[in-house]
């Protein structure tokens, strides 16, 4: 069934799509804030049993629900599975603000493109360069930073939801991981695009700490995917060079970036700090990381500068994965068959 749940879901998206401004996504946000306005001691503690209680609880939630509705009937069970990953994956709740600016960049509208790249950062919460690029950045800027949200949206809403759908049973995985990266934008990311320098709320900190360990494993599965999907040897050579620098809250988003900028062949920026961000391809200013380190520029792969050109191969990158992705659970589920 997770088969046949994961591309009906994919193929009602596609008709109706759901955005990422869509009032159930209001809604959640809406929510998220006020649990955090009522439940906020100022300790981490608060945060602590706030986050177990929202995401690990919706999670036993829906997994009873539908295996309730399985047992009444195969088809409920089924109806309701689909119901769920059409609310928790899909491009559509990221990729409309990436077609804009591609259409924008495609009329040489350059001011619209920065418009729209500002509203993308207000709503998924970027960093200080991505805000650089919004506000004065060139067509190279406003394309770098575009791919680096497309790739972490589509982590987001697809490859992560894809990965924890297969672990555990029902759509219980996915209500997991979107509920997480949902807490972390609300809580930490949004406020971090507000106020680069602004310290994070408790709230904020967990959130942060807490999507990093739901997201570490499925995020180096998305790097090897975009490594078998793209350039193999730049992929895995940009990740193994940015893996040995110094751990970070963003860890999982630097593997990510670097296997997709190795594997498309085009600078990205990685991220470094909360508010600090750095091109894939520059050497580091490596005391403040727990340095020395030694230049790898020389050891990087030739990576091209960003362009509307860039942009298609980003969109050819992702359909990639997900047609990888795709034949991984039909193997698994021929699998399970045969078993």
């Amino acid at each position: 069934m997770t088969l046949f749940s994961f591309i009906f879901a994919m193929l009602l998206e596609q008709v109706r799509p759901v955005r990422d401004d869509s009032r159930l996504g209001s809604w959640v946000a809406n929510a998220l804030l006020r649990i955090e306005r009522a439940t906020n001691t100022g300790d981490l503690a608060s945060a602590r049993w706030t986050w177990l209680a929202v995401v690990i609880g919706g999670t036993v939630l829906t997994w009873a629900v539908v295996a309730l509705l399985t047992r009444l009937h195969f088809l409920l069970g089924f109806i309701a599975t689909v119901g769920v990953l059409y609310l928790t994956i899909g491009f559509r709740q990221f990729s409309n603000r990436f077609t804009e600016i591609q259409l924008a960049l495609a009329n040489n509208d350059i001011e619209h493109a920065r418009q729209k790249l500002k509203e993308w950062l207000a709503h998924s919460g970027g960093d200080v360069m991505t805000r650089v690029a919004a506000e004065s950045g060139d067509v190279s800027a406003i394309c770098r930073e575009s791919i680096r949200l497309a790739l972490i949206g589509a982590q987001r809403h697809v490859f992560g939801v894809i990965f924890w759908f297969v672990i555990l049973p029902g759509p219980a995985g996915a209500v997991l991981y979107r509920l997480s990266a949902e807490a972390r934008r609300v809580w930490a990311d949004a406020r971090m695009s507000e106020a680069a320098d602004a310290p994070l709320s408790p709230f904020g900190e967990f959130a942060v700490r807490a999507f990093s360990w739901v997201d570490w494993f499925p995020a180096r599965v998305t790097a090897i995917v975009f490594a078998i999907v793209g350039n193999f040897e730049d992929s895995i050579l940009m990740w193994r060079l940015r893996s040995g620098f110094a751990p970070h809250a963003n860890d999982t988003e630097r593997v990510l970036l670097s296997a997709g900028a190795g594997a498309m062949g085009v600078r990205l920026s990685v991220p470094e700090a909360h508010s600090t961000m750095s091109r894939v391809d520059e050497p580091y200013e490596t005391e403040a990381l727990g340095g020395p380190w030694p230049s790898l520029a020389q050891d990087l792969p030739d990576l091209s500068e960003a362009n509307e050109a860039a942009l298609r191969s980003a969109v050819g990158l992702v359909w990639r994965a997900v047609i990888l992705w795709v034949i991984l659970m039909f193997l698994v589920s021929v699998g399970h068959w045969s078993g």
